[in-house]
């Protein structure tokens, strides 16, 4: 490296040492944006069950509700299939799960959310008590994923 290259880097060095410091830099460099964090990471559901479950999405419309709701049903869903217990004990885990979890937050605050939820067991596992089998608890895993799918990226 020449004397004149060095010098020249020499110079920089001192400006930069003089006047770098205060240089504002941030309205010159752009800013990151974190991305929009996911809250849950759930497989797009079937036609089928996106036109059976895409009620939910109509009826709940507070966002924050629709979190809750979709982490409920996420949660619901995912332990189901390993659950070994009749069709009526499943529908009393969902419930006593949700009072606990929402305890009267959701309490007549949607029309038809619960006759819907209602609707949906019964329409995967029937109304009369059995115990139920892996095919059932697979679809009742199928369809509550679904729930929690459509409460957060429809509407």
């Amino acid at each position: 490296m020449s004397n004149k290259q060095k010098g020249i880097i020499a110079l920089l060095l001192l400006i930069f040492s003089v006047f770098g410091s205060g240089l504002d830099l941030s309205n010159i460099l752009p800013k990151p944006e974190p991305p929009n964090a996911a809250i849950l990471v759930i497989e797009t559901p079937s036609k089928e069950v996106l036109d059976r479950v895409e009620i939910f999405s109509t009826i709940v419309k507070n966002p924050d509700d629709r979190a809750k709701l979709a982490i409920f049903n996420y949660e619901f869903a995912d332990r189901v299939s390993g659950y070994n217990t009749s069709s009526q004990q499943v529908n009393d885990v969902y419930s006593f799960a949700g009072k606990t979890f929402f305890k009267s937050d959701l309490v007549d605050k949607y029309d038809n959310l619960a006759e819907e939820i209602v609707k949906l067991m019964e329409s995967v596992i029937g109304v009369d008590n059995h115990i139920l089998s892996k095919s059932e608890k697979d679809d009742l895993n199928t369809y509550f994923m679904g729930v929690a799918w459509v409460l957060i990226n429809k509407g």
